[in-house]
């Protein structure tokens, strides 16, 4: 078992505001300001269309802050030999 990594505290806040932060202030600060518009687009309600595209926002979002503090925790990543065992 390796010992927790040693700097993750210097990137940790960045990927967790772009993991966590983004998304919920797309969804708790950005919904309310659409929901008394009478804005449609393409025949949706534009508070739909935010809310529906926020799902897409929100993996896009997770899977970068996981690409920032990947390097942090080499024990998460597999190796060249055991995806090499894999392969076979």
């Amino acid at each position: 078992m390796s010992s927790p990594p040693t700097e993750p505290t210097r990137r940790l806040p960045r990927s967790l505001w772009l993991g966590l932060g983004v998304p919920a202030f797309a969804l708790l600060v950005v919904m309310p300001l659409l929901a008394n518009t009478d804005v449609y687009v393409a025949g949706i309600p534009l508070l739909f269309l935010w809310v529906f595209a926020c799902f897409p926002l929100t993996t896009l979002c997770l899977k970068l802050a996981w690409r920032m503090d990947r390097k942090h925790y080499p024990e998460d990543t597999p190796n060249a030999s055991e995806s090499e065992e894999v392969s076979r």
